[in-house]
């Protein structure tokens, strides 16, 4: 597809991936999508990104319908990953005396993806690029959803080029959103809880960096193009990455029992944290969908896991809700583990070591009770459930 106009001397010079099926392993794109890339001319030039490895000659092809590529003076790098930085080493070669201009923090993986000398420039929020008549203003956004990720405004032509920020993986016969006439809503969506959501904290701070800008148009890395309600969904990330645990005293019990034995340590941590003065859900991960568990994860204050051990490790479905925790936002997220066992019992230590792992605060002692869980036991597990209360309110908000 040729380069196409989005205003004056500012052009999509990207790719399209309309037969790919999966992203990032575990994506899928039944839509296909877009390798976003941009070019803005003033008295001087600046390339946005640039494709996929795959498809370098197509958009070298693009971006020589509108001049030549060794005349270009900026390469801006708004984020390493490879379907953004796969033709980078050639334009190296086609331009060699191309600038690269990218966040401070992607100074160094930068350096990783092209493995040859260039000038490259680290800038930090409020950096700006002058290109005479043309005017960038750099805002670094990490964690959305790399540590390296920046945007950029234009500020004569209101546009913001918005890196992986508020796209949707799909590939049609135009670049622009109002023109699509498919669901949109849901694929931004889909995209934001695939890639985005793990990150949420991170970007619940980053987007107020946007407050301030008048923004005519978003033109992001993949998918279509917004020249109309433009902030529609710049709107929706606010909204979709709220602290839903923010004001809450709530505490997930999740737990998996094959003959009742978990199960009676389950209720008993759901009825001793309400003693001390928590919300409380019981959860059975074999029966719970995982947008529920997901949702639950993010709006507690603080989760409780419980698994039996079978063959010196925890079952499958504590496993699969563990894995869980990736895909939203729980960094420092409070967490406690117990169960029931025969003869090993290291099943409530593997998930703590993996809590522990995903850089959430795991109590230190988790609480394990032999088969049928005795009076004595259980007498013992509410001494436990008022340690984890403690460990949960400590540094809370009053």
């Amino acid at each position: 597809m040729s380069a196409i106009k989005l205003s004056d001397n500012i052009y999509w010079v990207g790719v399209k991936d309309p037969e790919l099926k999966v992203f990032d392993i575990v994506m899928e794109t039944e839509l296909g999508t877009t390798y976003n890339a941009y070019l803005i001319k003033g008295e001087k030039t600046a390339l946005i990104d640039t494709v996929k490895k795959e498809f370098t000659e197509e958009y070298l092809a693009n971006i020589s319908e509108i001049m030549p590529i060794d005349q270009i003076d900026y390469l801006v790098v708004n984020h390493n990953e490879p379907d953004h930085s796969g033709a980078i080493t050639t334009v190296l070669e086609k331009a060699p005396n191309i600038k690269l201009i990218c966040a401070a923090p992607a100074v160094p993986f930068l350096k990783n993806v092209i493995n040859v000398e260039a000038d490259i420039t680290g800038v930090k929020d409020n950096h700006t690029l002058e290109l005479g008549g043309k005017t960038l203003v750099f805002k670094g956004m990490p964690y959305m959803h790399w540590p390296d990720t920046m945007m950029e405004y234009l500020q004569e032509d209101r546009i913001l080029f918005s890196n992986d920020g508020f796209t949707a993986h799909y590939s049609g016969d135009t670049v622009f959103a109002d023109e699509v006439t498919i669901d949109l809503d849901h694929e931004v969506y889909y995209y934001w809880d695939c890639i985005m959501r793990p990150f949420s904290g991170y970007i619940r701070r980053n987007l107020a960096k946007l407050d301030d800008f008048d923004i005519a148009m978003v033109a992001g890395s993949h998918g279509p193009i917004y020249r109309q309600e433009p902030r529609k969904y710049i709107d929706k990330y606010k909204e979709w990455t709220e602290d839903k645990a923010e004001g809450k005293n709530h505490v997930a019990v999740f737990f998996a029992s094959n003959y009742g034995n978990t199960g009676k340590l389950a209720k008993g941590v759901a009825e001793g944290l309400k003693k001390h003065g928590f919300a409380t859900s019981i959860n059975d991960v074999t029966e719970i969908s995982t947008d529920d568990a997901k949702k639950l994860i993010e709006s507690s204050t603080a989760v409780v896991v419980g698994t039996p051990t079978f063959n010196g490790d925890a079952v499958k479905p504590v496993w699969d809700l563990v894995n869980l925790f990736s895909t939203v936002y729980s960094i420092g997220k409070k967490a406690a583990v117990f169960g029931s066992y025969g003869w090993g019992g290291e099943g409530a230590k593997l998930v703590a070591q993996r809590l522990s792992g995903l850089r959430m605060k795991v109590y230190e002692d988790n609480y394990r009770a032999r088969l049928v869980p005795s009076e004595e036991e259980m007498s013992a597990l509410d001494e436990y459930v008022g340690k984890i209360a403690e460990f949960f309110k400590a540094g809370k908000k009053k």
